[in-house]
């Protein structure tokens, strides 16, 4: 039976951040605890994991941490260390299914109430959006187990073998597109895959983005579910060499200044994302993550929508609901994202 985690509403975690941002470790360490009387657990699809349980993830997440250098300033390189470790050992250990991952009440519990020194430390004076749960996609904790879930190889002799195939924030950039790409762990496994046999020097952010394009574009014609594991692979293969031949020859710099122009650029909205957004919105505030999700689009084709309505005066963003939250212009309802 799967675990269910306890859940700090938005309000609290909001206030909790507030009070634990920019304390020492030693402070920090002796605010943790396992309960709190603001949490409050979903009401069925489990057994609820109890104080004791809590107390021994605690306790090995600190010593995964301790082994990286914590409670002392850590390099790049052992942060991302932990990240591995702390990837494998919670989707192991914590016995959470997907219905309970995707809550960020669960993650803001996890990162300001039972392990506030370590997420912390990870990730010193963070965004709100590192601890709040407000987008998996960079929550300190939340983003791990969702990377393990998305690798995991049952059978295979180290099922997690694919953590170690693509860095975060590249790994960020498939997880946004999980829903566009069919939600499945098998395609995202094969994308990793495929994309791990690429040449390091080719493996640049202007490359991954022009991919994942296109096999958003393929997916509305394409079953990538039905394919065998064999041609998956080659339908994948088959795609990011059209991406190689469309980069090919233009220079890298180049190439990753058009991405970011692309995606800060504000052109007017598209027709049908912005008709998406404003239906959506018309039942309250909805974050960035939650938007680019339910319209199955790609995240910063989303945002350029959102500020294209911003500028028309159309949609606000609400930042006391938290980060990239918005709503219709003057509506102030409970956030729904």
């Amino acid at each position: 039976m799967s675990r269910l985690f306890p859940r700090l509403l938005p309000h609290v975690a909001a206030t909790r951040h507030e009070e634990l941002n920019g304390r020492d470790i030693g402070y920090l360490a002796e605010q943790a605890q396992t309960a709190d009387d603001s949490a409050v657990f979903v009401a069925t699809g489990g057994a609820r994991v109890t104080s004791m349980e809590l107390a021994g993830f605690r306790a090995d997440i600190r010593a995964l941490a301790e082994d990286c250098g914590f409670p002392g300033a850590a390099t790049q390189e052992a942060r991302n260390a932990f990240d591995l470790q702390a990837a494998r050992y919670m989707h192991q250990e914590f016995g959470m299914v997907p219905a309970e991952a995707a809550s960020g009440d669960v993650w803001a519990f996890l990162a300001l109430v039972l392990l506030p020194d370590v997420a912390y430390w990870r990730y010193p004076d963070p965004p709100k959006d590192r601890v709040l749960g407000t987008d998996m996609t960079r929550h300190v904790f939340g983003r791990l187990w969702w990377r393990a879930h998305l690798v995991y190889l049952a059978g295979h002799p180290d099922p997690y073998a694919g953590l170690e195939m693509i860095g975060g924030e590249a790994f960020g950039q498939i997880y946004e597109r999980r829903a566009a790409l069919g939600a499945s762990p098998t395609v995202v496994r094969g994308i990793l895959l495929v994309w791990n046999e690429l040449d390091k020097s080719k493996r640049s952010r202007a490359v991954l983005r022009d991919y994942l394009k296109r096999l958003l574009r393929l997916r509305a014609f394409v079953s990538f579910e039905a394919h065998s594991e064999a041609g998956l692979s080659k339908t994948l293969r088959s795609v990011l060499n059209e991406t190689l031949i469309a980069l090919h020859g233009q220079d890298e710099t180049k190439a990753q200044e058009s991405v970011e122009a692309d995606r800060n650029a504000s052109p007017e909205p598209q027709g049908r994302d912005r008709a998406r957004i404003l239906g959506l919105l018309e039942a309250g505030p909805v974050s960035l993550a939650d938007l680019a999700y339910r319209c199955e689009a790609d995240r910063s084709d989303i945002d350029a929508t959102l500020q294209g309505l911003v500028q028309e005066g159309v949609v606000q963003r609400l930042p006391n609901r938290g980060p990239h939250v918005y709503g219709l212009f003057d509506r102030q309802q409970p956030d729904r994202g």
